[in-house]
């Protein structure tokens, strides 16, 4: 008999919602069943075991933490002993800075230098090296003056850094310092920040108070989570556009002035290599006529050129975008998250990436021939509204494949081997004799990778330069995406043991959707919605339950509302939501103005679309409690 995989999901959805102590006993409980039931080779078991890993590290249990991070290096699989490699040292070192602290000098730095030391903090925090963030940071902090420019930004990166690596008495002291410091933005920000700092049990802190009418300058107040309970409300279009004028305003005119550069020099970039390629194919009638090898030396020289463009627009839109969602996409969502009780991250640990993967296929949404295996996931909303804990990100689930065979057609990499062995004169008869399958080579990886870049380039969006030099340049894998758009999940108050899988027409619906495992087709009686949806299950009395006449006419409703395709399945305790998009939803592009708008109304409204799930389903009501 296999473990409890609600206790698996529930406890992996702990971990995601920083609600340690429940997973870990609930991991702790799924591992157990599994150790006797004698299942600790399946791949729930391992996930349970670096679920606990993370939840051990969180609530202080350092040891527990590497002892079971040992204990998973011994398992002989590739990619567990490289999420080892990656977790145990920052592990190690979190043990050893509670027992010795070092008090650096504090540095005298040049601009630029100072510049470096920032981007490199932001970067560690990106990432999620907290410590080296802390390190980072702290420094840069020390030799800069609060005057500076990036003074106060760099700032409230410490406070997340602190945060993140357990160092929660100096994340609120520099909160609480920054609840009055001279940057009105910088209050607003650490006034809703300081509530993600405070202790959940019932405990007194001490806060500043910062309002004019206070004239004492500090009070004790008692904060509970019993008495402390703030409305979640969703803000209106014109509160949004208003807090665009008086906050956002200012950045926007930078961003929109590092747009034109990146802009300028792209067009001048692209004119030079499109000019030179076209002198070049000036002489390719007369290449033709020639050998082989200058024919492939041509085509290389193409290749190259295609590549250094590639490789400058991947530079150039990467140094645009830098700091957009640390500054622009944050401070919407702050704006946005009138509970404090939600919190976004722009990138996702390998960790976080794994419980994603995992919750999406428990969803049983995209159960067609071809199944995802790989999951690349950014711009991570989670906590609760109301009585009800959320998560949705932006992902892309992926059916990936490796090219065993493509080493073979790597030429550079096949005439090193053949030299370590053999005499130079025959490598080159090998090679020469091997020159027309490397010409298909280089005419297929052009072929291939001019639709992505094209399609990315007038868009203006970034190029993602791994994927290029995986698929095009080196052949080492194929990838179809199965899914692409918003993911959202959210735990119910009662188990379901069947499942129930809501879809839309199948001549609307995401060909991957298409399985003949989903159940038997459930008749319901609403025209509008049978219209849109066709609904799938094992239970036909529980999935007629859940589907009331109030859900499915919601359902219609938020279909309309969100203007694309809407997949919804309820699996034991949980209901999740794909929304899909063809486009990346909070990258900025780079033929759009930042003054504008537009894109800013278009990142607001899709944040306010997914939270507002919670009340346009109304996921709070009780009638989901268990009795």
């Amino acid at each position: 008999m296999f473990a409890e995989s609600g206790d698996f999901q529930s406890g992996l959805d702990a971990v995601q919602s920083e609600r340690y102590l429940e997973a870990i006993n609930l991991l702790e409980k799924f591992c157990q069943q599994c150790q006797n039931n004698s299942q600790t080779n399946c791949k729930e078991y391992i996930q349970a075991q670096m679920g606990l890993v993370k939840a051990y590290h969180h609530t202080g249990e350092q040891a527990k933490a590497i002892a079971l991070c040992q204990q998973l290096a011994a398992i002989q699989n590739p990619q567990i002993q490289a999420w080892v490699q990656r977790v145990l040292p920052s592990l190690s070192a979190k043990s050893e800075s509670t027992q010795t602290q070092t008090a650096p000098e504090k540095p005298t730095l040049t601009p630029e230098e100072a510049d470096q030391l920032l981007q490199a903090g932001h970067k560690a925090l990106k990432f999620k090296r907290y410590a080296d963030a802390v390190q980072a940071l702290e420094q840069y902090c020390q030799s800069t003056e609060p005057g500076t420019k990036d003074y106060w930004q760099a700032q409230m990166w410490l406070v997340k850094a602190y945060q993140g690596n357990e160092q929660l008495e100096q994340a609120i002291a520099l909160c609480q310092r920054l609840t009055t410091c001279e940057q009105e933005v910088t209050q607003i920000w650490a006034r809703r920040f300081i509530s993600n700092l405070l202790p959940t049990a019932v405990t007194q802190i001490a806060v500043e108070s910062t309002e004019s009418k206070i004239q004492e300058q500090s009070q004790t107040i008692a904060i509970s989570e019993t008495t402390t309970k703030v409305e979640f409300r969703l803000k209106s279009l014109h509160e949004f556009k208003s807090f665009c004028q008086q906050t956002l305003l200012s950045d926007l005119k930078t961003i929109e002035t590092t747009r034109k550069e990146v802009l300028r020099s792209i067009i001048f970039v692209s004119v030079a290599v499109f000019v030179t390629v076209g002198f070049l194919f000036k002489f390719f009638p007369i290449v033709l006529q020639t050998s082989f090898l200058i024919l492939f030396c041509f085509l290389l020289v193409i290749l190259g050129c295609f590549c250094v463009l590639v490789a400058f627009y991947t530079s150039a839109t990467e140094t645009y975008a830098r700091g957009f969602k640390s500054i622009i996409i944050e401070k919407i969502f702050d704006f946005i998250n009138t509970n404090y009780k939600l919190k976004y991250t722009s990138v996702s640990s390998d960790i976080e990436t794994d419980f994603t993967m995992s919750a999406f296929l428990h969803s049983q949404l995209f159960q067609g021939l071809l199944k995802p295996n790989k999951i690349l996931q950014e711009d991570c909303i989670c906590g609760d509204i109301g009585e009800t804990n959320i998560f949705f990100s932006e992902i892309f689930a992926q059916v990936e494949v490796r090219h065993g065979w493509a080493r073979y057609l790597n030429f550079a990499q096949q005439l090193q081997a053949l030299n370590s062995f053999l005499p130079t004169w025959i490598t080159r008869r090998i090679f020469i004799f091997m020159l027309p399958i490397y010409i298909l080579v280089l005419l297929f990886q052009f072929i291939k990778g001019t639709p992505y870049v094209t399609s990315r380039i007038i868009k203006g969006q970034k190029i993602d330069y791994q994927r290029f030099k995986e698929e095009v340049i080196n052949n080492e894998f194929s990838r179809k995406t199965i899914f692409q758009g918003l993911f959202f999940r959210a735990k119910f108050n009662k188990s379901f043991p069947g499942k129930t899988v809501v879809l839309p027409k199948l001549n609307k619906a995401n060909i991957n959707t298409i399985s003949i495992g989903q159940g038997k087709v459930i008749k319901l009686e609403d025209p509008e919605f049978s219209k849109l949806y066709t609904v799938y299950g094992d239970n036909q009395v529980e999935a007629r339950y859940i589907l009331s006449t109030n859900l499915m006419e919601k359902l219609v409703k938020f279909r309309k509302k969100a203007g694309k395709n809407i997949y919804v399945s309820f699996v034991e305790n949980m209901i999740y939501i794909a929304v899909e998009s063809s486009e990346d939803l909070f990258e900025p592009k780079l033929y759009n103005s930042m003054l504008s708008f537009t894109p800013m109304r278009e990142y607001f409204e899709t944040i306010q679309l997914m939270l507002g799930i919670v009340d346009d389903l109304n996921l709070n009501r009780r009638i989901w409690k268990s009795e």
